[in-house]
């Protein structure tokens, strides 16, 4: 079996945020992702918790795969696009088997 080298982007945003960050996500070619919503955690913004009544501090992960260089120009990019809210993004090193799905 073949093995492909790709890039999962990890981003924790606000959950108002999610259809933005989507949009942006497919518009540089992304073929798929996951949403994992309320998650929580603590960093700069304070500590984000899932039980908030009112879902405004509420996070949500989302995670997709795509070619290094996408990647690496979402992540550029998500400097400024997400400056103003509380949000992460993060790379990793994956390996799939698929590549025409990625």
């Amino acid at each position: 079996m073949d093995i492909h080298r790709r890039k999962k982007i990890e981003i924790v945003v606000e959950s108002g945020m999610v259809p933005d960050v989507v949009e942006w996500l497919v518009a540089h070619g992304v073929k798929g992702y996951t949403t994992v919503p309320k998650v929580s955690g603590f960093g700069r913004q304070g500590r984000r918790q899932t039980e908030e009544i009112s879902r405004v501090f509420e996070n949500t992960l989302v995670i997709a795969i795509a070619p290094e260089e996408t990647a690496r120009l979402i992540l550029a990019e998500s400097v400024e696009r997400l400056r103003d809210y509380a949000a992460i993004v993060y790379l990793s090193d994956v390996e799939v088997a698929r590549p025409d799905h990625f």
